[in-house]
Formats: structure tokens, C-alpha cells, sequence
């Protein structure tokens, strides 16, 4: 059944993102590919955390979060937010951020932000889905498209060591630049 659902996760596309989170004068960020809108009236968003992350800690006692979109060209965001932890390293010194209305880090260059508290959460097996109300957001590059959990996993920016990189639309034969 996992492999099942790893490859019908495949099928299932969302914008990446870089989640943020700030508790007590401790500020950190991880990669999240488990977004969604839930609610149009009222506005709510659906946001997974991974268990294993400070920036999940940090949004359990903060009740806030910021979600920022990964825009095609920031690929190196998901390894640098993915792939290391922010109890070993301070993720957010290799970029330029500013305190949000909630206290969450916003990333000056991101493509767009999103800043909300969290209403209710949910124990998923190693997630919990954070019901959130947004409370501040900007779009700020209209015109760069996102990076998409489906071209994440096709470019393999999820694993230690990049491969070649696979035909990024396999019924097309183009490949994927190498990040």
C-alpha cells in the first residue's frame, strides 16, 4: 500500500513552500508540500507540519505561521529549508527576512507570503494539518510561476544527492534543467 500511495501522491500536485515560524526569540523555516485551501467563507488554509521539524515546535507554541511560495529559479530553497535542520543550523541567516504582523518571519524574497493563525490542529500519523486563518499576505512576483511538489519530486530536490535529472514531462522528452 505505500508504494501505492507514494505514487498516487505523484499525481497529486500543490505548490511547494517555505514554512515560518517564530516562538520566544527562536525564528526558524522548513520546506511543507502539504498546502491547500479548505474554506473560501471564511478563508482557511490547510498546512501540514512534519513532526521531526523545529519550525513545527515553533508553530505549536506560537499558535502562527507564514507560508511563502517557492518560485521556479529558488529551487536551492528546498534543499536549504529541506534537507537541514534548524536545530543544527540557522536557516534563516543565509537570507533576508523581516518580523510579519504575527511575529513570523517573512522572506523578502519570496513571490508571495501568506501570514496566519492557527485555529485548530490535527494529529496526522507523523504531520498535524494546521486549520489556519490568514491574516496578512502580498503578492509580490505575479509573473514567476511556483515550483510544484510534482516537479520537486521529478527533479529530485527531496533526495540527499541530485540525479540527472528525468524527463521533467515525460510524454514530452524535455528534460528538467539540473538545479
Amino acid at each position: 500500500m505505500q508504494e501505492l500511495f507514494e505514487e498516487f501522491k505523484k499525481r497529486l500536485t500543490s505548490t511547494g513552500c517555505i514554512l515560518t515560524s517564530a516562538h520566544a526569540g527562536r525564528a526558524d523555516a522548513c520546506f511543507v508540500g502539504f498546502v491547500a485551501p479548505c474554506s473560501m467563507a471564511p478563508v482557511r488554509l490547510l498546512v501540514c507540519t512534519s513532526h521531526e521539524n523545529l519550525t513545527h515546535e515553533l508553530v505549536e507554541r506560537s499558535g502562527v505561521l507564514a507560508l511563502h511560495p517557492v518560485g521556479r529559479g529558488q529551487e536551492g530553497w528546498v534543499r536549504h529549508f529541506g534537507m537541514q535542520t534548524g536545530r543544527e543550523v540557522d536557516k534563516l541567516a543565509a537570507v533576508r527576512w523581516r518580523p510579519g504582523v504575527t511575529g513570523a518571519p517573512i522572506l523578502d524574497d519570496a513571490l508571495a507570503y501568506l501570514e496566519g493563525r492557527v485555529l485548530d490542529s490535527l494529529v496526522c500519523g507523523d504531520h498535524t494539518a494546521r486549520l489556519v486563518e490568514p491574516v496578512a499576505a502580498a503578492i509580490r512576483d505575479a509573473e514567476r510561476p511556483p515550483l510544484t511538489m510534482f516537479e520537486v519530486l521529478a527533479l529530485g530536490l527531496d533526495q540527499d544527492e541530485v540525479p540527472d535529472p528525468p524527463p521533467l514531462y515525460p510524454w514530452t522528452g524535455v528534460s528538467a534543467p539540473r538545479p
